[in-house]
C-alpha cells in the first residue's frame, strides 16, 4: 500500500509518498519510486498509489516515456496535461492484444467469483439443512441470483459511467467462456446464463464504483497561464479494445476563495484524524452505535416510523460536522493558508511520516515505510527535488543530468 499528501496554498504544492511496495507472496520492501516529475521543463509533477503497474507494464517505465514524448510542449492548463496523458495511456503502443486479453480474463475471474460468492450464500440460505435438492431447484436460485445482482448493479450511483469497448469483449468470448468453466467448474450454465454473467461483466465494467483494480493517479502543478497550483486525480483499470477504462477524475483548483487544501490518498486515515480531529472508522462506528440506541428507544418515543429518531441522528451528525469543521477542519486550513513553502514540505512529509509510524507501533501492516520522497512545484522555480532516494551515487554518474535535458 501507499501514504500520499499533496499540500496546496497559494505560493505553491508540496508532495510526498513513501516507499513501500507489497508484493503478491506478501514481501514488502521499501524501493518503490510513486513520484516524478511529469514534464522536464514544466513546472508539472504526478504521484501513483495502489497498484505499481498496469497491464503488466511498471507505471514507471510509462510515465518517463510520456516526459520523453512531451518534450518541451506546454500547455495552458494543468487539466489539460492531465487530459494529454490520458489521452496517451489511450493509444500507449505497447498495450499488446494479449495484454487486453489478460486483463479482460482477471476481471473476468473477480466479477465471475463474487458471483459466485454469492450464489453460495443464496444456496445456504435457501436450502440449509435440507437434502436431496433437486436440480432445477438451484438453478431457479441461481436464476434469482443473477437477477438480483443485475439490479443492484443498476441501483449503483455513478455520475459518470465509463464507456468500454464492448466489442472487444464480445470478440473475445471464448476467453470468457474459459474463466467460466474455471470459476463454476462442473457446474452447467445454460445460454441464457452465460448471457445474463456476460451482462453482469458489461456494467461491472460500465460502474466507477464497482471497479475495485485501479492506479490512483495524481497530477500537480501549473498550467502556462495559471498562478495558482492545481491537482488532477483519477483512477485507471486497464484498457479494453479501444477504450481506457478510468473513472473518479476530480479537479482541485487553487484560487483567491480556495487557498489551501490538504489532500491525502491511498491510505488517509491518519491524515484525516490530524486534520478532523477523530478517526474516521471511530466516527462512523459512533454514527452506527447512536442510530443502534436511538431505534432501540423508539418504542419509549411512541416513534412507530422512526420519524423522531432520524432527525435526532441527523441532528446530531450535522452538529459532529460542523464542530469537526470549526474547531480543526478550519483552524488547520487557515494556518496552510499562510505557510512559506519549506513549512508545506516540512508538512506533507510529516503526514506521510505520522502514517508510517502509526503503522509501524501498531499490529496493522507495516505497508507504509521507506525513505519518503518528497518535492516542491512553484510557479517560478517549477518542480524541484527536496528528498530523493537514489540507486546511485550521483557524484559517479555526472552525465545523467546532462542526459535527463537532451533534446
Amino acid at each position: 500500500m501507499t501514504a500520499e499528501v499533496a499540500i496546496l496554498n497559494t505560493k505553491g504544492i508540496a508532495l510526498a509518498a513513501d516507499s513501500a511496495v507489497t508484493l503478491g507472496i506478501g514481501k514488502t520492501y521499501n524501493t518503490a519510486d510513486k513520484l516524478f516529475a511529469l514534464s522536464k521543463y514544466h513546472p508539472v509533477g504526478i504521484m501513483i498509489y495502489s497498484s505499481a503497474g498496469i497491464m503488466g507494464i511498471g507505471w514507471e517505465i510509462i510515465i518517463k516515456s510520456y516526459r520523453d514524448f512531451l518534450g518541451e510542449k506546454s500547455f495552458d492548463k494543468l487539466t489539460d496535461y492531465a487530459g494529454d496523458f490520458i489521452n496517451y495511456l489511450a493509444k500507449f503502443p505497447y498495450f499488446t492484444d494479449g495484454q487486453m486479453v489478460d486483463y479482460l480474463k482477471d476481471m473476468c475471474f473477480e466479477v465471475f467469483s463474487d458471483v459466485l460468492s454469492w450464489f453460495l450464500n443464496d444456496i445456504h440460505t435457501e436450502f440449509d439443512e435440507k437434502e436431496n435438492i433437486e436440480s432445477s431447484k438451484i438453478d431457479a436460485v441461481f436464476n434469482s441470483t443473477l437477477k438480483t445482482i443485475k439490479e443492484t448493479m443498476k441501483k449503483a450511483e455513478d455520475e459518470k459511467q465509463i464507456k468500454p469497448d464492448f466489442a472487444f469483449i464480445d470478440s473475445n468470448t471464448e476467453s470468457i467462456n474459459k474463466m467460466l468453466d474455471i470459476v463454476f467448474e462442473n457446474y452447467e450454465l445454460s445460454k441464457k446464463q452465460i448471457t445474463e454473467l456476460i451482462g453482469i461483466l458489461k456494467m461491472y465494467f460500465q460502474k466507477c464504483s464497482l471497479v475495485s483494480k485501479y492506479t490512483g493517479i495524481v497530477i500537480g502543478g501549473y498550467g502556462e497561464r495559471e498562478i495558482f497550483p492545481s491537482l488532477c486525480e483519477f483512477k485507471v483499470s486497464g484498457k479494453l479494445g479501444d477504450s481506457l477504462i478510468y473513472f473518479d477524475y476530480e479537479v482541485n483548483q487553487i484560487n483567491t476563495d480556495h487557498s489551501a487544501s490538504i489532500c491525502p490518498y491511498a491510505q488517509t486515515e491518519m491524515v484525516h484524524q490530524f486534520a478532523k480531529g477523530i478517526d474516521p472508522d471511530f466516527k462512523d462506528e459512533i454514527s452506527s452505535k447512536v442510530d443502534t440506541i436511538l431505534s432501540s428507544l423508539a418504542p419509549l418515543m411512541k416513534d412507530t416510523d422512526n420519524k423522531k429518531t432520524e432527525a435526532i441522528s441527523e441532528l446530531l451528525k450535522e452538529y459532529m460536522g460542523d464542530y469537526i469543521q470549526n474547531v480543526y477542519i478550519s483552524p488547520i486550513v487557515n494556518i496552510v493558508e499562510c505557510m512559506q513553502q519549506s513549512e508545506l514540505v516540512s508538512m506533507a512529509e510529516a503526514m506521510v511520516n505520522l502514517t508510517a509510524l502509526k503503522r509501524h507501533v501498531s499490529t496493522d501492516e507495516e505497508s507504509v515505510g521507506g525513505p519518503i520522497d518528497v518535492a516542491l512545484i512553484t510557479k517560478g522555480e517549477g518542480f524541484i527535488w527536496i528528498k530523493k532516494k537514489t540507486q546511485y551515487d550521483p557524484h559517479l554518474n555526472r552525465d545523467l543530468n546532462q542526459n535527463f535535458f537532451r533534446s
